[in-house]
């Protein structure tokens, strides 16, 4: 009885295995990175796909089309392609900026409805247009596949908390959240290299500025507790009193000193303190490590420990007051300050265009507290 199940079960393994659609690697094309733009009336995309050929270590190949949606391009592509296009592999989305700033929704809905493509693929701006960045890169030397090289370049950075998570998952959930929006990684192609100039600042779907690397530093901090993190600040000479030790030599005139920060630890703690002014606190704790300082200052000193950890707590609420200002401006809200006041007065309260017409009004009482663990070296 036993061996007529098991040649039962075998036989149908070997019935169903036929029914499925074989598509061996060599006749595939696999997609790792596309990007669309606006151009005129049309939408173009253009993808990076691998050509697996055990002969050539590299062989990846640009195509770009131009049609009316996301499903036509595909077919153009498949139409210039010699492989079968499939985007199981598919890593990256790039959209251009000017396409960004019409908004994106449609295009990423669609890729999240691909059961192909996996929630964990990033999505990027390109300052320009997404043809020349993708372009650019496959001309480049250094760079052999512009997915791959794009996704190791956002993931490095992510584990090393100089960026925030880009993912599909991540930007979808921000985008059905009423009280935050998202934000993507803006790409940049200079010096014959890719980098990440900084952050693309969405509302709902529509790009409505910018903020840089710096920046984007201090958004990080007041969304997720560091856990390592890294930073140069500069700091004015006048704030730390009488503790610069004098030289002998010529002095530097600079105003500013700076100083690096690394395995910095940080928490965060936002609460709105009166829902009719709409008042909020923000209280940030950072213990860090100084790496390195460039004035020949007196560490040794407790005093001046302090003197030096007060002068970057005031950098730090400066920096902060100043950002959040900029996104109320624009009109963003990648914190998410909607959802600690939904939170407060309850959803039967809240709305999205209510919070809309209150959020540029809100007032921030921010307060850092800095404690330095070890000091580095001095330059």
């Amino acid at each position: 009885m036993k061996q007529f199940k098991l040649i039962s079960i075998l036989a149908c393994s070997i019935f169903l295995g036929g029914c499925l659609q074989q598509k061996p690697l060599e006749e595939l094309g696999l997609v790792t990175a596309m990007g669309y733009d606006k151009e005129d009336e049309l939408l173009r995309g253009t993808i990076v796909y691998y050509e697996f050929d055990p002969l050539h270590t590299n062989d990846s190949k640009m195509v770009s089309t131009l049609s009316n949606t996301s499903k036509g391009i595909r077919q153009k592509e498949n139409l210039s392609s010699s492989r079968k296009l499939v985007s199981g592999q598919l890593r990256i989305a790039i959209y251009g900026e000017e396409l960004a700033k019409e908004g994106i929704i449609a295009y990423i809905d669609t890729l999240s409805r691909d059961s192909e493509v996996g929630t964990m693929v990033y999505l990027s701006v390109a300052e320009n247009s997404a043809y020349e960045l993708i372009h650019n890169s496959q001309q480049s030397e250094e760079i052999t596949n512009v997915g791959t090289y794009l996704y190791d370049l956002i993931s490095q950075n992510v584990e090393a908390e100089s960026l925030v998570s880009p993912t599909l998952h991540e930007f979808m959930q921000c985008y059905y959240s009423e009280g935050r929006d998202p934000v993507l990684p803006l790409l940049d192609f200079s010096d014959d290299t890719l980098r990440i100039k900084g952050l693309a600042l969405f509302k709902d779907d529509k790009m409505q500025g910018s903020i840089d690397t710096d920046k984007s530093f201090y958004l990080k901090l007041l969304l997720d507790p560091y856990r390592a993190g890294t930073i140069e600040i500069s700091l004015p000479k006048n704030d730390m009193g009488n503790h610069i030790k004098k030289r002998e030599q010529v002095q530097n005139k600079a105003e500013n000193l700076f100083v690096s920060l690394d395995h910095l630890e940080s928490s965060v703690d936002i609460k709105l303190e009166d829902a009719k002014a709409n008042e909020y606190s923000i209280k940030v704790d950072v213990v860090t490590r100084m790496q390195e300082i460039s004035e020949d200052y007196d560490l040794g000193n407790p005093k001046a420990l302090i003197v030096l950890e007060k002068a970057i707590s005031k950098v730090m609420e400066r920096k902060m007051e100043k950002i959040i200002a900029e996104f109320q401006s624009l009109g963003v809200d990648p914190i998410g300050f909607g959802n600690y006041y939904r939170s407060k007065v309850g959803y039967e309260k809240f709305s999205r265009d209510k919070w809309q017409g209150i959020y540029p009004g809100a007032t921030f009482n921010i307060e850092v507290k800095t404690k330095i663990l070890r000091t580095g070296v001095m330059d």
